[in-house]
């Protein structure tokens, strides 16, 4: 993936409290068929959406916006 992609996955996972492995696990077993590096970029992208329409982020821990990120990104069939 490209920098700016890791740097911005990176930021999520400090946001959130969780490692790298975490959260990449979390998409991979929610992606189904998709591409797992597809999936990730989705899932930054609806990260973000979503904390702009929620007006800012969570500062206490892992948060609604992580869950939501993840469904709307990579919903579990």
């Amino acid at each position: 993936m490209e920098p700016y992609i890791w740097d911005s996955l990176k930021e999520i996972c400090e946001r959130e409290r969780l490692s790298l492995n975490e959260i990449c696990s979390r998409i991979d077993e929610r992606r189904g068929e998709a591409n797992l590096t597809a999936s990730i970029r989705v899932f930054i992208v609806s990260y973000f959406r979503t904390a702009i329409g929620n007006r800012g982020f969570s500062e206490d821990g892992p948060s609604p916006l992580l869950r939501k990120a993840l469904d709307d990104a990579v919903p579990m069939d």
